[in-house]
């Protein structure tokens, strides 16, 4: 059934009043709630196998662990441009450093760090393909605004790394997302500019073999599947030209539809197992919820 609740544009001036969280009521029977505020910069999403969700602090270069009351704690700081964020089973979370020579970095459950790799190129998001392998973007965009971008997907494992896929000209890789079969499925953060409009790719992680996944989609920032099954993917749309960013869902087929619009410079998205959609905006600090209403 296709969904049609949106955020329109200015109701985030309600959603930040009150003493602690304020809710509104949306369209087909969704509301959205200021989860946390507070965290600097907040951008890449993910849940820990223990259920608690984590987000990546660009602005004080902290990793925060948030309670299901929207109680956020530090747990890893002094990191450079953390950006992207995954979880494994074991409890770990991977964060990696938006930098050059940017760092893949494990947070043990002991809130110990674990240096996995260095040198990459201001990598954004990662992604957990099966035990110990891991699929990195990598994009200049920072430090080139003028097409072609350098960007592209790396894999990384105990042999070393090595490309997947680079130099993808008009791309800008951002985040990205393993199914259980290896396919990467990976954002374009230029698409909706001028004439770009791929917007997903899906790459083989074992060969190398990609294809345009999605078209028609703006400035995508994030990315996270169903905890109920991998489709439909959910997209964090930055800006779709008009100021404010949206999530679109995005299935099978490579079609796409509108779940929730704007918002301000969104990050990322993820769902934790009941169904709940986080939405991470960099400009205000806030995390907001939207769920369906009982």
């Amino acid at each position: 059934m296709a969904i049609t609740a949106s955020v329109p544009g200015g109701t985030h001036d309600d959603l930040a009043h009150g003493d602690t969280l304020s809710r509104i009521a949306l369209p087909g029977g969704f509301s959205a709630t200021v989860f946390s505020t507070g965290i600097s910069g907040v951008d890449g999403l993910v849940f820990s196998s223990s259920g608690f969700l984590y987000a990546a602090a660009e602005g004080n270069g902290a990793v925060y662990r948030i309670d299901q009351h929207g109680n956020a704690t530090i747990v890893a700081e002094n990191m450079n441009h953390p950006e992207g964020l995954a979880a494994d089973a074991a409890g770990l979370i991977y964060v990696t450093e938006d930098v050059e020579y940017g760092r893949l970095i494990a947070i043990k459950p002991s809130g110990e760090l674990e240096i996995l790799f260095d040198s990459l190129q201001y990598p954004e998001g990662v992604a957990l393909i099966e035990e110990g392998i891991f699929a990195v973007t990598e994009s200049s965009l920072e430090v080139s605004t003028i097409p072609p971008i350098l960007t592209g997907v790396r894999r990384i494992d105990m042999f070393g790394s090595r490309p997947l896929s680079s130099s993808l000209y008009l791309w800008s890789c951002s985040d990205l997302i393993a199914d259980s079969s290896g396919a990467v499925y990976v954002c374009n953060e230029l698409s909706g500019y001028a004439f770009i409009q791929a917007s997903l790719f899906r790459i083989d992680s074992d060969s190398g073999e990609w294809e345009v996944f999605c078209s028609g989609l703006y400035s995508c920032e994030g990315i996270c599947s169903s905890t109920d099954g991998f489709f439909p993917l959910y997209i964090a749309e930055e800006d779709t030209g008009t100021g404010s960013g949206r999530i679109s869902m995005v299935y099978s087929d490579g079609s796409v539809i509108t779940f929730a619009e704007g918002f301000y410079n969104i990050e990322d998205v993820v769902m934790d197992t009941e169904g709940g959609i986080y939405v991470s905006e960099d400009t205000t600090g806030m995390i907001i919820l939207i769920r369906e209403e009982d």
